[in-house]
């Protein structure tokens, strides 16, 4: 019983083993796919090609061996149009050969050992070559001139650090150049006509001529993500370019003349910059095509009474909106508005909760009375001064009452002539008395009438009554009493 439960657990072992080695010999696979006939090699350790093999294939597939060279029974396949032979370590130019296969579309080159790209002396009927992964250091500046029919190249992972600008210009169907992770430090502004999408991400790129992509007149979109870019800048002239990847980079601001010149600009990511103050709308004034701005990992400061907080969160957002992801519009300073979005961040500010709204206008009402109070009693304050100042301003001419007699104030004398009831005046009072122009009985008479007589009752005189002529009265006695006289 042990020794059947061993061997039922070693046969799948055997089994792999067996098909594994039948795998890594010298057989390769032959089979149609979509009309077309695939020879596969791949992954077999092969160092050149086994001869009982279909030359007819239109898909030949040597990936992950161990050629150091084009294998030379290559030269037997005239119809090949994808040639797979990336993870090898070939070093050595392109076989003559391959100038007589007309139908050839892709040539992968990848994860091999090239340290340079020198120029062919044939044609090369290849739309798409890869030569990624590998040790290039130097390009000819001719090395893609007979390659008129090169529409995509793939020179990523490499050791780059510079390029002719005229290496692609006579490759006049070149649409698409990724030269991802190498070591450009700033933007090579490439000669070409028929460029539409340039990938220069991870390039350790610090700089970005205001011209460099001038002469590229046909671009379209432009990768510049995971640098080391600080400033865009102002006025950076494209007349086609409609998508800008400057994401993850270390850029922290943009003004009105960034995009300026960036007319058909359709799309802006800038995500996983510096960011923190949030833009105005008028940087986007120039770009009427701009449909998407993506933002996302910037860590945004809503410090202050910034109406940007609303009018670029509805740039953003309204209908259609320009950022995929509104969770990004977040503030992450100051405290009181951390983790808010930025409209959130604008009514909290502009507009507190009614709590907070009654108690601020409850100080602002007490503050005004305050105000109020202050003005006033500072008002009062100089009006009396003013009376006063007029009250105290001595008059140049007194009249004395009944008279006719002008003098000067300064000449008043006030004496208070205490007079005796029912006596008459001394001699030295009567000295004392001014001098009378008219009759004594036109003085006006303070009577008071506390006679018993009911028939006598309190009459109050006017002016006239004072001046008015009339009999003396026999019962009539006239009460003395103190006044003030003014004696001029």
């Amino acid at each position: 019983m042990d020794t059947f439960i061993v061997v039922w657990l070693l046969l799948p072992m055997a089994l792999c083993g067996v098909l594994r080695d039948s795998e890594e010999g010298y057989d390769c696979r032959s089979y149609t796919y979509h009309g077309l006939e695939y020879l596969d090699c791949a992954d077999r350790g092969l160092t050149d090609l086994p001869e009982n093999i279909s030359y007819d294939a239109h898909v030949v597939r040597l990936a992950n061996n161990n050629f150091v060279s084009f294998p030379a029974l290559l030269e037997k396949f005239q119809n090949v149009e994808i040639l797979d032979i990336s993870g090898n370590h070939l070093t050595g130019p392109l076989p003559t050969y391959m100038e007589s296969w007309k139908n050839l579309n892709t040539l992968n080159l990848s994860n091999n050992n090239y340290d340079s790209w020198i120029t062919t002396e044939f044609e090369i009927s290849a739309r798409k070559i890869d030569l990624s992964k590998n040790k290039i250091n130097r390009v000819d500046e001719d090395a893609f001139v007979r390659m008129n029919n090169l529409n995509f190249l793939d020179l990523s992972e490499n050791r780059i650090y510079d390029l002719p600008t005229t290496v692609f210009a006579q490759a006049i169907k070149l649409e698409i150049l990724i030269l991802s992770r190498n070591y450009f430090n700033k933007v090579p502004n490439f000669q070409s006509s028929s460029l539409k999408n340039l990938y220069l991400s991870n390039c350790q790129i610090i700089y970005v001529d205001v011209k460099a992509l001038t002469t590229m007149q046909s671009l379209l979109e432009l990768d510049l993500s995971i640098n080391q870019i600080e400033y865009i800048p102002d006025n950076l002239a494209s007349y086609s370019l409609q998508e800008l990847d400057l994401s993850y980079n270390e850029i922290n601001t943009i003004n009105d003349r960034t995009f300026s010149s960036l007319p058909h600009l359709a799309v802006l990511d800038l995500r996983g910059n510096e960011f923190k103050e949030v833009w105005s709308t008028s940087h986007f004034a120039s770009n009427p095509f701009l449909r998407e701005v993506l933002v996302k990992g910037n860590r945004w400061s809503c410090e202050g009474f910034s109406v940007n907080l609303l009018l670029t969160y509805e740039f953003l957002t309204k209908d259609p909106p320009k950022t995929s992801d509104k969770g990004s519009l977040i503030c992450y300073s100051p405290a009181n508005v951390t983790q808010l979005s930025w409209q959130q961040a604008y009514i909290r500010t502009w507009h507190a909760d009614e709590n907070s709204a009654e108690s601020y206008m409850f100080v602002a009402v007490m503050i005004g009375v305050i105000i109020g109070i202050i003005i006033t009693s500072f008002v009062c304050r100089g009006i009396m001064i003013w009376n006063r100042s007029e009250a105290e301003t001595p008059s140049s001419e007194t009249t004395i009452l009944n008279g006719s007699a002008v003098q000067d104030r300064a000449d008043a004398v006030v004496l208070r002539i205490p007079l005796r009831e029912d006596l008459p005046p001394t001699y030295d009072e009567a000295l004392l008395m001014p001098r009378l122009n008219s009759s004594f009985h036109s003085l006006p008479e303070i009577i008071d009438e506390e006679e018993e007589d009911i028939r006598r009752q309190r009459r109050s005189r006017s002016i006239g009554d004072l001046t008015e002529m009339r009999p003396r009265m026999s019962d009539r006695r006239s009460v003395r009493r103190t006044v003030a006289i003014h004696i001029n």
